[in-house]
Formats: structure tokens, sequence, C-alpha cells
């Protein structure tokens, strides 16, 4: 084996299909011969107090340097004998390698076990013709009439209240958590912040606690969340606040007539509603081919069967719940870490689909030679220094830095394969 596949390689345990155990002998004299390497490279560069530089013996070098040398040696000979047991091998990790069982001792060769996870080997089944259902949604009247009301939210203007606030008003507020020291709680204090009365958005107490406020009212009020509270650190909880009312204002919102229909660059309310209906037709559009492309991949995904590496669906699955610990986290509540792993469980499915999925479009896009152009990340780099106001060196720079470019290109290659399975389907419309 040993000969075969590398000096250094003795043997390897297969503990699953995708996990591989390297087990690793390095001859002691060759950790010594390196050790003496970089001993003579330390004597080349050094000068000890009594010798000329170079000329240290290399008794008094090791005694002052032998465990930075063997140190050194042994991180250069691992990935040394890793490498070529990779090559040799034809091994494929999709994670860094672990190292474990790391022993070198005063007698006898350095000795280390690599513990790896392998690529799978895909082996689709046929995915072109897959025949699919698709269901675009008709634009109905209604449909138009609300897309009309919001263009009158977007364009409404807000008036000044010099009265009391009331339901319909939207209020300005500078607001602070009081502790139960009767003082502000350092640090809680949120200026401009704007909250619309009669919403329903507001918690009851508060709402009911500033109708009939005036511009520049400081009052408390006491809030009693409920036990569902989207803030797990709030749930059921009574906290008192202190407020005080910068600004109270209607909102006016305009009529819907020619006029308004102006504002669009058409010139009647007719014609807008013509333009609104239009571009609904194309988002619904839009949105049941976006529905079948996903349907698409959905069936390939279950259609094939094959293992995924573990440390891949870990991954995938911490950052499925990344912002459930950090709800759990900041409410602190007992017995959290049990809630985050029941969710884990109940997730763990969707992690391995997930991963499942990257490996699959990966595949098709290798066989169908789809990739992500050089021109495709330069056009996103120009859109982020455009935002931005900075080079295009320095946005290629940034994003490299956080492995951005990466993720474009994995992004770019996914859509890709998408449109090609929706453009090689059986539609059915």
């Amino acid at each position: 084996m040993a000969g075969e596949t590398g000096q250094y390689l003795k043997g390897i345990q297969s503990p699953t299909a995708l996990t591989r155990i390297l087990e690793f002998e390095v001859p002691r004299e060759r950790v010594e011969a390196a050790i003496e390497e970089i001993i003579q490279g330390i004597r080349k560069e050094i000068a000890l107090p009594g010798f000329r530089k170079g000329k240290a013996p290399a008794d008094v070098l090791r005694a002052r340097f032998g465990e930075t040398a063997r140190k050194e040696a042994i991180e250069r000979l691992i990935p040394e004998a890793y490498q070529d047991t990779l090559s040799k091998e034809s091994l494929r990790p999709v994670l860094p390698a672990e190292i474990s069982n790391l022993t070198y001792e005063d007698t006898g060769p350095l000795s280390f076990h690599i513990a790896i996870e392998l690529r799978p080997t895909v082996e689709l089944k046929p995915y072109r013709a897959i025949k699919v259902k698709k269901e675009t949604k008709p634009v109905e009247d209604g449909d138009v009439e609300r897309e009309i009301q919001g263009l009158r939210e977007r364009f409404a203007r807000f008036d000044k209240v010099e009265g009391e606030a009331q339901p319909g008003h939207f209020v300005i507020i500078d607001y602070w958590r009081i502790g139960a020291d009767d003082k502000p709680v350092k640090g809680s204090r949120i200026s401009g912040y704007p909250v619309e009365l009669g919403s329903g958005k507001l918690v009851g107490e508060f709402d009911q606690g500033l109708r009939g406020t005036r511009i520049g009212d400081i009052k408390t009020i006491d809030v009693t969340y409920p036990t569902d509270s989207s803030d797990a650190g709030l749930r059921g909880k009574q906290v008192r606040f202190g407020v005080e009312v910068k600004e109270i204002t209607r909102k006016v919102s305009p009529e819907v007539d020619d006029a308004f229909a102006k504002t669009f660059k058409v010139d009647s309310v007719e014609a807008l509603k013509a333009r609104v209906r239009e571009g609904l037709g194309r988002a619904y559009e839009e949105d049941a081919t976006s529905k079948v492309r996903q349907e698409l991949l959905k069936t390939i995904v279950e259609d094939n069967t094959f293992e995924v590496p573990g440390g891949l669906v870990t991954m995938a699955l911490d950052s499925l719940l990344k912002s459930y610990r950090e709800e759990f986290e900041a409410g602190a509540e007992a017995g959290w870490e049990e809630k985050l792993k029941e969710i884990g469980e109940k997730l763990k499915p969707l992690a391995i689909n997930l991963v499942k999925e990257q490996f699959i479009v990966d595949e098709i896009a290798k066989r169908e030679g789809i990739v992500a152009k050089d021109e495709e990340i330069e056009e996103i780099l120009g859109s982020i220094a455009a935002r931005s106001g900075i080079s295009i060196e320095e946005a290629r720079t940034r994003a490299e830095k956080s492995d951005e470019t990466i993720r474009w290109r994995r992004d770019i290659i996914r859509n890709k394969v998408l449109d090609f399975l929706y453009q090689n389907a059986d539609v059915e419309t």
C-alpha cells in the first residue's frame, strides 16, 4: 500500500461511504532531517551572543530552537504527506481535513490520522423533458385596484397636526425603557421612531397611551407583552417606557384622477390601470415560472438518492438555525438549547436536501457545460462600485476577501441550471 499510494500512507479506513481516515507514518529519519534543515536555516539568519552570524554550534541552536524547529518540521510534513496521498488516491475532499492521533515521541516515527469527507458520486436519472404544470394567476380587477391604492400610499403627503393624536395619525416619538429604580435604562433611548395609531401594529397599551397626546408631551406607558411576542426576551413581561411626542401628522393620499395618472406619464386613469394590469401580468408570469423552476429541481432531488457529506449538512443546518439561535440567546429562556435541538431535528431533512440540491446543480452544470463567465462577475462588481462610489478594483478586493465572488459564481450557475431545466422541460400550461 505505502509503495503504491504514497511513501507515508500506511492505511485507509472507510467508516462510511464518504468518510476516509488516512493513517500516516513518517520515518523518524525524515522528521529529523527536516528539523536539521530548519536548524541550518536558523543558523544562517541569526547571530547568537558570542558567535558570529552563521557560526553558532548546532547543539546550541538545537537547545534554543529545537522545539520550534520540531513543530515547524511536523507542520511541513503533514500537508506534504496529505497532498501526495490526495493526488495518488484521487481523493476529492469537500471540507478541510481533521488531524487526530498526532504522535512524535522520543523514539519511533511521526504518526497521525487525517479524516476527510469526499464528494459523492452523483449518477443522475434523466433530467430533460420532465413533465410539470405551470399555473399562472390571472390578473383580477381587485388586484389592479390594490396596486393603485399602493401607488396612492407611495405618493401620500403628511400634514402636521396641532391637536391631539388620534387613530389614523402618525406619531413620531422618542422612547426609552425605565428600570426598576424608575430611571431610564442606559442606552435604551430610541429617537425619531414613527408609529401609526390604530394600525394594530402596536402593543395595545402603547397605542392607547399615545392617544390624546400632543407635541411635546412626556409620559410613561406600562406595556404587558403577549406570550407569543416576536421578541422572545419580552414574552409575557411587563415593561415601563418613557415617551416624548416629537411630531404628529396625518396622511393625505392623492385622488385617483387623470392628474394623478400623469405622474406616471400616462394621460388617464384608464391608461394607468392598463399599465398596472400589464405589469401585474408580467409579475404573475415570472412568479409562475419561478415556481416551475423550483418544482423541477425538487423533482430531480426526490428522484435521485445518494449520500451527502455530514459536515456539509451540519453547515447547512447551522445556517438554518442561526436566526433561532440568536433569538433564543437574546431571550435567555431556560431550556432554549433543548428547544433549538428539537428545531434542528425538524430542519435536518431540509438541510440534507439543500446539500443534495447543490451537488445536483453542480453535476448538471458539469454535464451541460454551464459556467459563470468572468464578464458576469465584472458586471456585478461594476454595479457594486457604482452604488458604493468606489473603484471596481476596490470592490473586487472587498468581494474576494469575503468570498463573495465564490457565492456569485455559485448563484449564477444555479440560475442558469434552473433556466436550462425549464427550457428543456415538458411544461403544461
